[in-house]
């Protein structure tokens, strides 16, 4: 406000250029305001009657902007709206302003018209939403939390909250408010009421209303008092059913005692509209519970048709209140009707109750006139003075005539249940006997009901426990068949995919290496190959077929024994190659019988096959056959290998069952031999069974019926024999392990199927020196040994697979620095990003071409080379080691520091470093070469002339002086080596400077 300027004793005092300007800008503002608004007048008549604003003159701007609470901001263009008490609905007092949508700010001018009618004013705001109050362009009050949406604004009242508002002058004022409001309490109602008033006299009215509702509670307390009494009574007399429905209307006056109060003080308006639900529904609701009341005095039980009459009615009306509560708050009909409803109510059955109590007082219940005249004298209260039909009563005196008339009768009540108890204490006196003797009848009959109760939950509990247990081996089978028919699939497209890497790649060499020993082996492995592919989907097929019924018996006369003998012999090449004794035994020189031949070779070639998977190095296969009673014979095939467990013996004739089904097995299979074995044997009125003891070996037993041929065939015929799947058309040769050179680039392949094992060395030896190892656990050993430039593996072998090999080479610190490509079947998502984790630095799959997994193997090289290029030239091995994993970084540090430890050690070598780090001689000098390009001596040599050049350069010692420093024995030796590595000699380093 502007100030004239005089201060003190009465001298005044001169104006700076601060006050002027503030002068000059209140002018204006007052000017400004003047032109554009008509501010509220406050008058001496406000001081003990409040203003109200709602109809006032308020404008309007949707939006927000903080800039419009500033009085020096125009809103000359904004909408004037006729009331801020605006809402929706049929009950609405006003029309929500233009371009309303939940948020927006209101401004309005207010003056005082005499500075002398009082400097402190107060300012009243009543709503259900959020806002902030600026008074001239300053917050001076907060309710509830803004937000431009439901989710981000929280609502809030606040009845008793008195906002000052400081005005000493008459100039005009800006009341703004920033205000939101995305609820729907009360659609009738979503802007908001204010007013204003002297402060003192405000605060001093609203106090006295806040300490009157306050007082209030005290009923509401006194009722949960009786509540909670006969709640007890009830508790420890169950029969006396009186103090129930005492209880429930009592405890129905408190909640609506309690609710009234909350209507009032409730600063969430969500709580708010809960207690005005609850408000209405006792109004309507706590005669029906008083006319229970009456009742349950009236008779000793209550007749059921009043219970059930008096039950759907409050139902009824309970959710009437709760659906239409809105319209019962307000709409004057439907009040009317609540008020009407309750006086018939009234006239009906209260008339009812009381003529109830009429004759069981006339029958000799003296004391019921208590409740009758407490009754009579409540509800006479609540039609006149609570309902205030008449406007005889002030607000008030409504609610102190509704807060303790209502306790009359539950004191009346009291009093009656006590006379009650006193007489009933009487007649239990005469009943404690046969009181006891009925306990204890019904002791016993609870007994005997918790034993049957006992036994019946027992047997429940253990039925219970075995159907769990049927479920949950259901769906152990149920995962376990999906398990299988998964592996099923995946050894399926690993048993494919390996026979077609074998012929295609063959294939295209051919074209190549026509006449020449390389084309002859390339044409063994796509013969035997595309036999075994033929096999396996024949075999599918002969499922298929036995699945439909579609599969016939072509018998033939056939020497059963011959035969056999015949077809053992098949095998004996593939024994030899194996380093396994196969042997055939029979008491049965010759046995003529009616056979399907080609069934009969199907199902001893897998049963043979399987005996060949799992027996050992040196082991021993056995073939027999005998002749049994009954026209039946017995094939036994009996192998000294690795066994199966005994709780997998029941699944081994599964579909797709395999014993080991995991990555490291040791030996392929798509599980379909020994299922298509078991169908032929059931096909031809036979059974196959299978003993077996782990690491002692397997025996399969065929059992056949037989009829003798009817005539007996020649030799020719006898010697049908199924093709010679043991040998291989091709010359295997020994895989031995070459001895490479130092720097030469070597390549380790990992492969578990010998033949594409030998394909793959076959075709890279032409370009670099080829390793090769059958399984992980050879490669682990193997790679510690040698130091490859690169690996090649497959994923599914035994020992260890493919995941654990490259695991172990990238956390080794002697092969963590090889490149390992990973060769496999399976190319799932989560088989790539598990190879990829373990450090696998390239995918390729099953079946791959040559000209791909060479120009992979090229790329690898050469990215490696490229690394060794950067950090072969000066010390950027030491410098900069950026690009590198953390294990190499580590192990060229440890390199550097156990060279820098023993650099005036003349003795220091390449064995001598390899000692200090734990490494060989080659497998040091390979590791160095891979990643710095040098060999051990020249790292070596390297440091010495670095440390020799930077002690010259410091002047540190003499030429001798460094000669002995850095491990030199000689002086002229060590000034020919510095010569030669610098192109200077070392007494020039002083004018050379630094070397980088």
């Amino acid at each position: 406000m502007f100030n004239p300027g005089f201060k003190g004793n009465g001298y005044a005092i001169q104006p700076t250029l601060r006050c002027w300007t503030i002068t000059v800008i209140g002018c204006f503002l007052f000017v400004c305001a003047s032109a554009q608004n008509n501010p509220v007048i406050l008058s001496d008549s406000n001081v003990t009657r409040p203003l109200w604003l709602d109809g006032r003159q308020w404008k309007f701007h949707p939006g927000d902007s903080m800039a419009w609470a500033s009085p020096a901001y125009p809103d000359g263009h904004w909408d004037v709206i006729a009331g801020t008490n605006f809402g929706t609905g049929k009950f609405k007092r006003a029309d929500p302003p233009k371009g309303w949508t939940g948020f927006g700010w209101f401004r309005i001018w207010i003056r005082q018209s005499d500075p002398a009618v009082t400097g402190t004013w107060g300012l009243y705001i009543n709503h259900d939403a959020a806002s902030e109050t600026y008074f001239d362009g300053k917050k001076v009050m907060t309710l509830g939390r803004l937000g431009h949406s439901k989710e981000t604004m929280r609502s809030a009242r606040n009845p008793y909250l008195t906002i000052p508002l400081a005005i000493t002058d008459t100039l005009p004022h800006l009341l703004a408010i920033r205000y939101s409001h995305y609820g729907n309490f009360f659609p009738d109602f979503t802007g908001f009421n204010a007013y204003i008033q002297d402060l003192h006299q405000m605060n001093a009215a609203q106090k006295s209303s806040q300490r009157f509702m306050d007082q209030l509670l005290m009923s509401v307390a006194a009722a949960c008092i009786l509540t909670l009494l006969h709640l007890l009574l009830f508790i420890f007399y169950p029969k006396n059913r009186i103090n129930l429905y005492y209880v429930l209307f009592v405890a129905a006056v408190a909640v609506g005692l309690y609710a009234r109060y909350q209507t009032v003080v409730a600063t969430d308006p969500g709580l708010q509209v809960f207690f005005i639900k609850l408000f209405i529904g006792f109004v309507l609701l706590h005669l029906n519970f008083g006319a229970l009341l009456l009742y349950a005095a009236a008779y000793e039980k209550i007749p059921r048709w009043r219970v059930a009459a008096i039950a759907a009615l409050t139902l009824a009306l309970a959710i009437w209140v709760w659906v239409d509560w809105y319209d019962l708050y307000y709409d004057r009909f439907k009040t009317a009707l609540s008020n009407w409803y309750q006086i018939i109510f009234v006239l009906v059955v209260y008339t009812d109750a009381m003529i109830s109590i009429v004759k069981a007082i006339r029958k000799g219940n003296q004391k019921l006139w208590l409740i009758a005249a407490g009754l009579i004298l409540i509800y006479l209260m609540g039609i006149f003075v609570g309902s205030n039909q008449f406007g005889w009563f002030t607000f008030k005196e409504v609610m102190i005539a509704f807060a303790w008339g209502n306790l009359l009768m539950p004191v009346l009540f009291s009093i009656y249940i006590a006379l009650e108890v006193a007489a009933t204490n009487r007649r239990l006196a005469t009943q404690l006997k046969e009181n006891e003797r009925l306990s204890t009848e019904n002791l016993l009959k609870e007994q005997e009901k918790n034993r049957l109760i006992s036994e019946q939950a027992e047997q429940l509990e253990k039925t219970v426990q075995e159907r769990t247990a049927q479920v949950r081996q259901q769906a152990e089978q149920l995962k376990e068949m999906d398990m299988v028919k998964s592996r099923f699939f995946v050894n399926l497209t690993h048993e494919f995919r390996t026979p077609l890497t074998l012929i295609t790649n063959p294939a295209k060499e051919l074209l190549r290496q026509a006449d020449t020993d390389a084309g002859r082996q390339y044409a063994g492995f796509i013969l035997q190959n595309s036999e075994r592919l033929l096999q396996l989907i024949n075999q599918l097929l002969d499922l298929s077929r036995l699945e439909s019924g579609q599969m016939e018996i072509r018998n033939e006369a056939l020497d059963v024994v011959r035969w056999l003998r015949l077809h053992v012999q098949q095998f004996s090449s593939l024994a030899e190659q194996w380093r396994v004794r196969l042997s055939f035994h029979t008491d049965t020189p010759v046995l003529w019988i009616s056979a399907d031949a080609d069934k009969l070779e199907k199902i001893l070639q897998n049963l043979i096959s399987n005996a060949f998977k799992f027996v050992t190095d040196e082991g021993i296969i056995t073939v027999s056959f005998a002749k049994k009673s009954g026209h039946q014979f017995e094939i036994n095939v009996q192998d000294n290998g690795i066994g199966i467990a005994p709780e997998k013996l029941p699944y081994v004739f599964d579909r797709f069952y395999q014993a080991d089904a995991t990555d490291t097995r040791s030996r392929e299979g798509a599980g379909i031999g020994l299922a298509l074995c078991k169908e032929l044997s059931e096909l031809l009125g036979g059974s196959v069974a299978v003993t077996s003891a782990l690491h002692a070996g397997t025996t399969f037993t065929l059992r056949l019926p037989y009829q003798e041929a009817a005539e007996k065939a020649t030799n020719d015929a006898i010697a049908k024999t199924p093709h010679n799947e043991g040998t291989p058309g091709y010359v295997q040769e020994e895989e031995t392990v070459p001895q490479t050179e130092p720097d030469a680039t070597t390549i380790l392949v990992v492969e578990d199927n010998e033949q594409l094992r030998q394909f793959i060395a076959l075709s890279l030896s032409a370009y670099y020196t080829v390793l090769a190892a059958k399984d992980g656990e050879d490669a682990i050993k193997m790679a510690s040994e040698t130091i490859p430039t690169l690996v090649i593996t497959d994923l599914m072998m035994p020992q260890k697979n493919g995941y654990e090999l490259c695991a172990a080479l990238k956390t080794d610190e002697r092969t963590s620095h090889i490149p390992v490509i990973m060769l496999t079947a399976k190319t799932d998502r989560d088989s790539r990003i598990k190879g990829i984790e373990t450090g696998a630095d390239a995918y390729l799959a099953k079946p791959f071409d040559r000209e791909e997994l060479l120009a992979l193997i090229e790329n690898l090289i050469r990215t490696r080379q490229q690394l060794r290029k950067k950090y072969s030239k000066g010390n950027n091995w030491i410098t900069v080691t950026e690009e590198l994993p953390s294990m190499e970084r580590k192990f060229l540090e440890r390199v550097h520091a156990a060279i820098e430890s023993e650099l005036d050690n003349d003795q220091l070598s390449t064995d001598f470093l390899g000692r200090k780090i734990g490494l060989s001689r080659t497998q040091l000098h390979r590791k160095l070469k891979d990643l710095t390009d040098q060999s051990p001596g020249e790292l070596i040599r390297t440091i010495r002339m670095q440390r020799a050049h930077d002690l010259l350069q410091q002047h540190a010692a003499t030429v001798a002086e460094v000669c002995y420093k850095v491990g030199y024995t000689n002086p002229a030796n060590f000034s020919t080596a510095f010569s030669k590595h610098f192109g200077y000699p070392p007494s020039a380093v002083p004018e050379r400077g630094a070397v980088s």
